[in-house]
């Protein structure tokens, strides 16, 4: 009885550590100019309008050697996707508004179905938020 009682008080007392990591995490993904990577990419929220952010994408392209191969847009503007080549890699930005003063960025690097670099996601990421 008393090696359970033990386990119960351990797992008591880091319960609160656990879950304030949790929360730290997931705070921290919701901050403006924050990069999280998501299974495809790298994702982030961006201040700015869709079309600011968009501008930003395609001179990210530029900066990263991406060969842009289409663009898009929906529900009048609440949704743009941008779309390039890189080498073998297909290059998806796919932007969406989050708020009036800010924008919900994906970025997608994919060989094939099953292969991404996330690393190359990230680079472009980067180069939308650091204009």
């Amino acid at each position: 009885m008393r090696p359970r009682l033990i386990m119960l008080r351990l797992l008591l007392a880091a319960a609160p550590v656990a879950l304030s990591g949790c929360f730290l995490a997931a705070a921290g993904a919701g901050a403006a100019g924050a990069i999280v990577y998501t299974n495809r990419g790298a994702s982030s929220d961006v201040a700015g309008t869709v079309d600011q952010a968009f501008d930003r994408a395609v001179a990210s392209f530029g900066q990263n050697g991406v060969t842009e191969t289409g663009r898009s847009t929906e529900d009048n503007g609440i949704k743009r996707r941008l779309v390039g080549q890189k080498g073998e890699f297909a290059v998806t930005v796919d932007l969406q508004r989050a708020s009036d003063a800010t924008t919900k960025v994906e970025v997608i690097a994919r060989r094939n179905a099953v292969d991404y670099d996330k690393d190359l996601a990230k680079t472009i990421l980067n180069g939308i938020l650091a204009k």
